[in-house]
């Protein structure tokens, strides 16, 4: 059974975002622009999504984010 998991295969720059950072760890709105290929505004509204749905945490001082969901490498 299939079920589409895979982010990096959808249009949606959400969904791609969302593989970067889980892929890279690194959960900044400069890196999402960087990556997609984005302007500031979308880069900034898709963090902000991220943070609503328990993705990353709120930026701290100087602008990283922890990302909370479990990632490739916390696997046992």
């Amino acid at each position: 059974g299939g079920g589409g998991g895979n982010f990096e295969d959808s249009d949606d720059p959400y969904d791609q975002a969302v593989a970067v950072v889980l892929r890279d760890g690194k959960a900044s709105t400069s890196y999402i622009q960087r990556r997609l290929g984005i302007g500031y505004n979308r880069a900034a509204s898709i963090i902000e999504k991220m943070e609503k749905e328990g993705i990353v945490g709120p930026a701290n001082h100087a602008g990283k984010r922890e990302i909370l969901v479990p990632t490739e490498d916390d696997k046992f």
